[in-house]
């Protein structure tokens, strides 16, 4: 059973921005709060629960389990896992094989077409 957050938690950060470790603070009113170390100014935050919608794609007052797109960010998740019997790849992967294959020009033009409309529509 984990320890509810009732007091703020900080901790050093191995991440480095401008040569400074990031310290980060889970704080008590259920936020995440990060800030350059040695630095008293120029903290950021988020609610755990905005963090939480974002990673996940949903709102956390729904329970809609659509993924949604933030910006130029998409994304989805899979209960499936990558097995040898059913390997999973990107499809941005896949798309870059297709273009050096070295195969017959309608061929590969048209299987790129279909691996973009994919994309698209995912």
């Amino acid at each position: 059973m984990a320890t509810k957050l009732e007091k703020d938690i900080t901790r050093e950060s191995t991440v480095k921005d401008e040569d400074k470790e990031i310290m980060v603070t889970l704080t008590a009113n259920q936020k995440i709060s990060m800030k350059l170390k040695g630095k008293r100014t120029g903290a950021v935050e988020i609610g755990i629960d905005q963090l939480y919608a974002q990673l996940t794609g949903k709102d956390m007052g729904s329970d809609s389990k659509e993924p949604k797109k933030n910006g130029g960010l998409s994304i989805t998740q899979s209960d499936e896992k990558p097995t040898k019997k059913n390997p999973m790849i990107l499809l941005s992967d896949l798309r870059s094989q297709n273009a050096i294959s070295g195969g017959d020009y309608k061929m590969v033009a048209h299987f790129d077409t279909i691996i973009k409309n994919l994309m698209e529509n995912m």
